[in-house]
């Protein structure tokens, strides 16, 4: 056998090696809480603005919402006039999020927190709602999480300490 040959074997037996010695790759890291919260933190800055169509691109198009004690909502127009309605009829602004929790996967994540806002009630007196939400998140192509399916429920007020 030549030494050409016996290096070439020699080459190939270490890559061979090598390669069945390393480590897979580890998994994609989970996304920060900061990073979940944020479609929430954009979509109350978008009410707050009164912009239904920029809170409405937050959402997938083929999201869903499930307001409490009304019919699911499903995909982003529809997504964006039930929020035009809420800002228009309702008079929704001072809105605020905070994430409680929030964990990924991949590229599937969700967020839980609570909101507060403020709204016109029926004599047009300003009333405050606090309450509590889920937003299933997936990441998009663009490393942006957008909600696929969120739910919210008010919560009662948390009494004041002294």
């Amino acid at each position: 056998m030549s030494r050409v040959t016996i290096g070439i074997g020699l080459a190939i037996g270490i890559v061979v090696v090598l390669a069945s010695c390393s480590t897979p790759a580890p998994p994609e890291a989970s996304a920060s809480k900061s990073d979940l919260g944020r479609m929430n933190r954009d979509f109350a800055a978008a009410l707050n603005a009164k912009d239904a169509a920029r809170a409405a691109s937050l959402y997938a198009e083929d999201a869903w919402i499930i307001p409490p004690g009304e019919a699911i909502v499903k995909g982003r127009a529809a997504i964006e006039a039930y929020w035009k309605g809420a800002i228009e009829s309702a008079g929704v602004r001072d809105v605020s999020v905070e994430t409680l929790d929030a964990r990924s996967s991949g590229d599937l994540g969700f967020e839980i927190g609570s909101y507060r806002l403020t709204a016109d009630g029926p004599d047009g007196a300003p009333v405050k709602d606090t309450g509590r939400y889920i937003e299933l998140l997936r990441r998009g192509a663009d490393g942006t999480w957008i909600s696929t399916a969120g739910i919210w429920n008010a919560a009662p007020e948390e009494p004041e300490t002294e």
